[in-house]
């Protein structure tokens, strides 16, 4: 496998673990999110990360 493959796999799994352990997504989700691209997961990470907007 390529490096740079290794390294986006990595990071996959790094955002996913993540996602599952804050209780986002259950384990059962595992081979579902690591099928995402690496792009997508990022935008899932910043939205659960961003500040909830709340009109008043």
């Amino acid at each position: 496998m390529g490096k740079l493959i290794q390294i986006v796999a990595r990071k996959k799994q790094k955002i996913v673990a993540e996602l599952i352990s804050e209780n986002i997504y259950q384990a059962t989700d595992r081979s579902y999110l690591l099928e995402l691209p690496l792009k997508n997961l990022e935008s899932i990470l910043l939205l659960r990360t961003a500040p909830s907007q709340k009109a008043d």
